[in-house]
């Protein structure tokens, strides 16, 4: 067995901070792609970080299909799995995002078991921690909390995080397979090239000044360097096996991380987003179901326990603030497509 590790939805955000590492440290990565477009865009990551592009072997894989996934795993000692559908408009059915999210995980973590991998370490979400339950500032959630489904409150991509997860816990359980997942908060840090997933484009509109209203809202927030460690550290850590790992560096409400990135980006005009008055949001949600999300999270805040990432992986978070500031910086860096 060689020390060659799988990473799967290798072009991904936060994929692409995961291959620099690696790479970074002389470790053969085989990484899987849509394209061999993505493949070049992963290429030019690491040549532009001066690190070497050969040790990047990429493989075209699709969640939904059986194809590839052996050859993908086999020599293999690790397996990183980040690739998991993220839309950027929620569908309207709740599982509709369910069978990407958990079928592409079970084919990776079988793979994983067929090729006699070490282990593997799975890309969750805290969305697969927090969501529908009552209503308590007080409360910290941790690594032993999983989202209710069953929970009018929670967006398909919430429940095909958490039923994905589930799903590979059952599978490490029943096979024997060492497991650990990685649940960051709502993820910013710096983007590697101008491909800006979801997220970002969120700070890149905000740092531009394009979102005029914004809701009392208050999320966790991850910085991509820190939830690419988190699945490195993770990876070999003898200890790491059968636990899930939060990586967050704090609590902070939508306009914060707004005024946060207008101040990266002081050339660009406009004006501070308004509040959006949290009783016509919860108004807006009696006629507009998808709204019913938005109103459980106003005026609300979800505490997290990062004591596992902290003291097991000794990784401390970076401030939301450095990941937005640095998310802004590097969109101007390297512009947007």
């Amino acid at each position: 067995m060689t020390d060659r590790v799988l990473v799967t939805g290798a072009s991904g955000f936060i994929a692409k901070h995961i291959v620099l590492q690696l790479v970074r440290d002389g470790v053969a990565v085989r990484g899987s792609v849509r394209s061999a477009s993505k493949a070049d865009e992963v290429r030019a990551v690491l040549r532009r970080h001066g690190c070497d592009p050969e040790l990047f072997e990429p493989i075209e894989l699709d969640l939904a299909q059986e194809a590839g996934w052996q050859i993908a795993a086999r020599d293999c000692r690790y397996v990183l799995h980040t690739a998991s559908p993220f839309p950027g408009r929620q569908p309207r059915g709740k599982f509709a995002l369910v069978p990407a999210a958990r079928d592409g995980t079970l084919r990776a973590l079988k793979a994983a078991r067929e090729a006699g991998c070490e282990r593997v370490v799975v890309t969750s979400s805290v969305a697969a921690v927090f969501y529908g339950y009552p209503r308590d500032d007080a409360r910290v959630f941790g690594e032993q909390d999983v989202s209710r489904i069953e929970s009018d409150a929670i967006s398909p991509y919430a429940v095909s995080k958490t039923v994905a997860e589930e799903a590979a816990w059952a599978f490490s359980r029943e096979h024997g397979l060492s497991l650990a997942t990685v649940n960051p908060a709502l993820v910013f840090g710096p983007a590697l090239d101008s491909v800006l997933g979801t997220s970002a484009m969120l700070v890149d509109w905000m740092a531009r000044r394009r979102i005029p209203f914004l809701p009392d809202v208050t999320f966790g927030i991850a910085d991509v360097r820190d939830v690419a460690t988190a699945h490195v550290r993770a990876m070999p850590h003898p200890e790491a096996a059968r636990r899930r790992f939060i990586v967050s560096g704090g609590e902070r409400t939508l306009r914060s991380v707004a005024a946060t990135a207008r101040a990266a980006n002081p050339g660009a005009l406009g004006f501070a987003p308004l509040p959006i008055p949290s009783g016509l949001v919860r108004a807006g949600a009696r006629v507009v179901p998808p709204l019913a999300m938005l109103a459980e999270e106003v005026d609300r805040i979800k505490s997290l326990d990062t004591t596992p990432l902290r003291e097991l992986l000794g990784i401390t978070p970076r401030s939301p603030e450095v990941a937005v500031q640095d998310l802004v910086e590097s969109i101007m860096q390297y512009g947007r497509s």
